[in-house]
């Protein structure tokens, strides 16, 4: 199970770039080349998604990587991972 911070992040991002898009885990999958089953694994955070995953998100999601690995920082400007 996918565990560190940055794994976190990305998945969290991923999950909400999807639902402001109306993108469903089937429509993912189909883009990226993988199984449904696939895509539900690195939702639920089971699996990290992949460097080459995550750019093909940012292209489909018209958005830069930066913007799905990393965390707006805390009240005191600290990155919390």
């Amino acid at each position: 199970m996918a565990r560190d911070g940055l794994s976190r992040v990305a998945a969290g991002a991923v999950r909400l770039e999807s639902a402001r898009r109306g993108l469903s885990q089937q429509q993912l999958a189909i883009e990226l080349g993988l199984s449904r089953t696939a895509v539900s694994a690195r939702f639920r955070e089971r699996v990290p998604w992949s460097l080459d995953e995550i750019g093909r998100l940012a292209q489909l999601f018209g958005c830069r990587v930066i913007e799905l690995v990393s965390e707006a920082p805390d009240r005191n400007g600290r990155i919390p991972w």
